[in-house]
């Protein structure tokens, strides 16, 4: 099974790629894809260059599973419009659902779990768990 985790922050989605070989070790299907990211939001070509290059890395990977952790759409620490933006074009890409996990849940998971999982930037490290969660889930 192959998944894809995404975490939304500021102006980029940060994606991990992640399946379980036979034995049952990680596999890293990032490869150097890190992170996409909008400058301008009302630039029509930032979006659509965005949503191509977004959908040609979920190609690339043909995952069984894609989520979000989600964010807080109101309050104090509700998230930038920009983020929801981004959220949308993700949610439109059309051959695998997109789920949304909350940060409690990985929380939680994670409070009981060890994360097992290794990768190169600290700046993954909540897109990494959420794809790790989301094998170990199924």
């Amino acid at each position: 099974m192959r998944v894809i985790g995404v975490e939304i922050e500021k102006k980029r989605a940060i994606c991990f790629a992640l399946e379980q070989d036979s034995q049952g070790g990680y596999v890293n299907l990032t490869g150097n894809f890190s992170f996409l990211q909008i400058k301008e939001d009302q630039d029509n070509g930032e979006i659509k260059k965005f949503q191509s290059a977004i959908n040609a890395f979920f190609d690339s990977i043909d995952p069984d599973v894609i989520a979000i952790i989600s964010r807080q759409p109101k309050g104090r620490y509700s998230s930038s419009t920009f983020s929801f933006k981004l959220e949308g074009l993700i949610q439109c890409y059309d051959k695998v659902d997109v789920e949304f996990v909350s940060p409690r849940t990985l929380s939680a998971y994670y409070k009981k779990n060890p994360l097992l999982v290794p990768f190169e930037n600290n700046y993954q490290e909540n897109a990494v768990k959420l794809a790790s969660y989301l094998l170990n889930r199924l």
